[in-house]
């Protein structure tokens, strides 16, 4: 029997207008022992009728609805039904470019023991895919640590817990029971695990993954008080899994101050944008597991030490940016 190497999981709600562009990238390379597993959360538009005349004739295509239950819940339903050797997850209105799956053959091909593949990524407008501007940003290419990718990934500031960007052995997260499980932020968890547990990473030079931005997503849209405890939440339990995981790594303290400066940015930084304080448990937070650790310049000094300050400088930088934008 021909084993699948891959199954793309995508987790899929009312996005009749993205998803085929997303799906027909992806058909443009897989082979027929390859999957496409689309999720419908049970979407209210015409989406699933969509799907159906486009793809249900196609053998490579799955097709599977669900009672809604959010991104998270559509793709642990996912994991379950897949029989690729790898798993990625892509999001519906996102496009994947040309070579993603080539490279992944020619990868595992040459180095079996590979069980996490990254890549570059970048953001695009929607409709406007020629303008681009970087998101996930790789240095170093190649045969690598996942703990060593994972730090220089904090350290430029390109980190994201999203799914879409690698693509991990099934193996991975069956050994270790891993599933997005919650409905909000469900994705940070998962993915810093894949990072921790993985044992031999492959970093490609190409950028094979395109997001859309678009206005009314979760990504680009205000957000209320709730959905900010809710990623501090998300936050402490993925930095405990960090601790907990790195428990014999000699890279334990450099990527703990990593994820955690790089945390304390975001969360500053998604208040600004949002228009909102940062909450006080944030500045809590930062002088009291921030102050565990050394600052190295003096940026890193006035974010642990003087939180206030730090945040009312960038305050400023974010109004700038917001008013050239606008």
């Amino acid at each position: 029997m021909v084993k699948t190497l891959l199954s793309v999981i995508i987790p899929t709600y009312n996005v009749e207008k993205y998803i085929v562009e997303c799906v027909d990238s992806l058909l443009r390379q897989i082979t027929a022992t390859d999957e496409i597993i689309i999720v419908n959360d049970s979407s209210t538009d015409g989406t699933l009728a969509l799907l159906q005349q486009t793809y249900g004739h196609r053998p490579e295509v799955r097709i599977i609805t669900t009672p809604n239950g959010g991104a998270g819940q559509a793709r642990d339903t996912g994991i379950e039904a897949a029989r690729g050797e790898f798993l990625f997850f892509c999001d519906p209105d996102d496009i994947v470019p040309d070579g993603f799956i080539a490279e992944l053959q020619q990868v595992t091909a040459a180095h079996p023991d590979v069980d996490l593949f990254c890549f570059s990524s970048h953001m695009f407008e929607d409709g406007q895919p020629a303008v681009t501007r970087p998101k996930v940003r790789h240095d170093r290419f190649g045969l690598q640590s996942p703990h060593q990718v994972l730090a220089r990934l904090l350290q430029n500031g390109s980190y994201t817990s999203a799914a879409w960007n690698y693509a991990v052995k099934k193996s991975v997260i069956a050994q270790h029971k891993l599933r997005f499980i919650d409905r909000v932020h469900e994705d940070h968890k998962f993915t810093l695990s894949v990072f921790i547990y993985a044992r031999q990473a492959w970093v490609s030079q190409h950028s094979y993954y395109s997001q859309r931005v678009r206005s009314g997503s979760l990504t680009n849209s205000h957000k209320g008080e709730s959905y900010f405890q809710q990623r501090y939440n998300a936050f402490m339990q993925t930095y405990g899994i960090l601790k907990q995981g790195l428990d014999n790594s000699p890279v334990k303290s450099q990527l703990e101050k990593a994820y955690l400066l790089h945390s304390f940015r975001l969360m500053i930084y998604l208040s600004l944008y949002n228009g909102t304080a940062v909450p006080e448990y944030v500045i809590n937070a930062i002088r009291f597991l921030g102050g565990q650790h050394k600052p190295v310049n003096a940026k890193e000094w006035l974010l642990i030490n003087r939180p206030r300050l730090f945040i009312q400088l960038q305050k400023y930088k974010v109004a700038k940016e917001l008013k050239k934008a606008s």
